[in-house]
Order: structure tokens, then sequence, then C-alpha cells
């Protein structure tokens, strides 16, 4: 969810920097949207100085834009990998619970035991 939260974040952030000249005909400059991609850890290559024409654009403005089709890319790949590990992190708990649970469920009816040890194991367990 934290992942999902910062591509939110981000491309509201970038969107809302790219929109503040919205009715305006002279080309904005882009430098806080830079600023705050690069804040990111992203290059700066691929982020225009002045606004672009953002019809082509999925996530992003639609109009005068300081975001790219390279920088949703960008910034859906790290919203991707950092949600999968948010994921992996939190189920972590839940996959050991369940080993666990596996565990013990296969040594008390497990077939390899003897019957006695079977039913002594389950009242144990179950009182």
């Amino acid at each position: 969810m934290n992942a999902m939260w910062s591509l939110q974040l981000a491309l509201c952030t970038l969107s809302a920097l790219s929109l503040s000249s919205a009715g305006e005909s002279k080309a904005r400059s882009c430098n806080e949207v830079r600023q705050a991609y690069s804040a990111k850890g992203f290059s700066l290559l691929n982020v225009p100085h002045q606004e672009i024409s953002g019809e082509h654009l999925r996530v992003c403005p639609q109009g005068y834009t300081c975001c790219t089709s390279e920088m949703e890319d960008k910034l859906n790949q790290q919203s991707k990998v950092e949600f999968e590990d948010l994921v992996k992190e939190k189920s972590h708990i839940m996959r050991t619970t369940f080993i666990t649970g596996h565990k013990k469920f296969d040594a008390i009816y497990c077939p390899e035991y003897p019957k006695d040890e079977i039913i002594h194991s389950s009242s144990a367990v179950l009182h």
C-alpha cells in the first residue's frame, strides 16, 4: 500500500506542478518537477526543462506538462517494485505461521509416528 501511495503522491505532485500553468500560453519551467523527480533518485536526462504536450500520456496530465512517458514508466516500475517488496515483507509473518502450523500438523498426524503417540499428541494439543 505504501508503494501505491508513493506512486500516487509522486504523480499528483508532478501533475500539480505541471498544471500550475493551465491557461497560460507561455511554456513554464519544469525546475520544481525536475527537483522532485531527482529527489526520488531518477536521472534528469528525460525530464524536460519546459512544459511539453502530454496528449500521449496515460497517467500524467494530457495538457501541457513536465511529465514524459519515460517518467511515467520509471515511476510505475518503482511503484511496482516497492509494492511487491512491501507485500513480501508483510506476508512473511503469515507464511511463517502457516509453515509452523503445517509442521505441527504433520508431526501430530504423520503416519510414520506410532498411533499411541498420535493420540497422545492430539489430545495434548486439543486440551
